[in-house]
């Protein structure tokens, strides 16, 4: 049972609740800040409902930063890309420097919603929904420890005047594409890995650092599957890395095209390498007659030349990143259902491809508009 208690010094009313943590020690946790008895007590009543929990200590005691610090520093930091690690670590500088030590049980939605409006000041739409996810990410986990009670980013708004890049996507047009994979397939070789990677950035809608990544363990051209599971670190070649997110973790189907350019790639790679004495230690796919997979820089280089050409003469010179934008505008373009692209695209949810592929969408909504509107005339 808790002691209720008065301090007769500034005669404020307190309570002393006594428990056993994880190490089965006695423990004790006091406050004294209640101007009235009935609040002192209603409090301590809270609080011994809670008492089966190990975690009663430190719900008392930790701060939003630290928690905040402690889950990204289990979860996060180590796990991705550095540049992912920088975005955890602001995302912790900024809370610790707005809430300082503010308790994590303490914290309000109202408190979250001016932090989110003093962020929107100086960044982008796409940064404070970032900053949202790693934060709801955060509480979720501090509510399976029964630290908190409730997730208090539910139902934040949202808003930034701020203006970011243009969100006008840059992806080819459907007669571009065409070109542009007829010029691959014809310049295809070991000789010339770029072309081969075009083909696989087409068809699959990867990211560049997954491309490089794949390895030929995770190609089954049997069943024309692949398996995006990793990424290579292509600017300092320190080896393999993990994929951007858990959900880029997929398996994706590729056209019989697809795999029958893999197969051909296959087969130079291990008579050039068979004949050079070189074995491929890392099993890569992409891997070229100098041994090494194209940076981005030599890629992208190598697409533009073929995007300039006078066969193609793009109005978009687009870089890799682009033939993923490709990839999603030729889907949703065919009507496919926004989940599977998603899906395939390797997006944690569907609300992402919708926000990055809102003018797509749009067009496409407005031409299945047209056809009900003259299906509804024709009655």
């Amino acid at each position: 049972m808790a002691q209720i208690f008065q301090n007769k010094a500034t005669r404020l009313y307190g309570f002393r609740i006594f428990y056993y943590d994880e190490h089965k020690k006695k423990q004790s946790i006091q406050r004294t800040d209640f101007k009235r008895k009935v609040d002192a007590i209603n409090a301590a009543a809270r609080l011994e409902i809670r008492k089966g929990n190990s975690n009663l200590q430190k719900a008392e005691h930790i701060t939003f930063e630290g928690f905040f610090k402690e889950w990204m520093n289990t979860y996060k930091i180590d796990r991705y890309s550095e540049s992912t690690d920088n975005k955890y670590k602001n995302a912790h500088l900024f809370i610790k420097t707005f809430f300082g030590n503010k308790l994590l049980k303490d914290m309000t939605r109202m408190d979250y919603q001016r932090m989110i409006d003093t962020y929107s000041l100086t960044h982008v739409k796409d940064s404070i929904y970032r900053l949202n996810g790693y934060i709801n990410s955060c509480l979720n986990d501090a509510i399976d420890q029964k630290l908190i009670n409730s997730n208090f980013t539910r139902n934040v708004v949202i808003t930034s005047k701020k203006k970011g890049k243009s969100k006008e996507l840059k992806y080819l047009q459907y007669d571009e594409t065409q070109h542009l994979k007829a010029m691959a397939l014809a310049n295809a070789s070991i000789f010339n890995v770029s072309a081969y990677e075009i083909l696989f950035a087409l068809g699959t809608g990867a990211r560049y650092a997954e491309i490089v990544g794949m390895t030929w363990d995770c190609v089954d051209l049997d069943k024309n599957i692949i398996d995006i599971n990793k990424t290579y670190d292509y600017k300092k070649r320190t080896g393999f890395l993990p994929t951007k997110t858990e959900s880029s973790v997929r398996s994706i189907t590729i056209s019989p095209e697809l795999a029958t350019q893999l197969h051909k790639l296959k087969i130079e790679q291990k008579a050039l390498f068979l004949k050079q004495g070189f074995k491929n230690k890392l099993n890569l796919v992409f891997m070229n007659y100098q041994h090494y997979v194209p940076s981005d820089t030599a890629a992208n280089k190598k697409l533009r030349s073929y995007l300039l050409s006078d066969k193609i003469k793009a109005k978009n010179l687009i870089g890799f990143h682009g033939l993923r934008h490709t990839h999603a505008s030729i889907l949703i373009g065919q009507g496919l259902t926004l989940e599977y692209v998603s899906q395939r695209l390797g997006h944690s949810n569907v609300g992402i491809t919708s926000r990055v592929y809102v003018h797509l969408l749009n067009n496409y909504r407005e031409k299945e508009d047209a056809k009900a509107i003259k299906a509804l005339n024709d009655l």
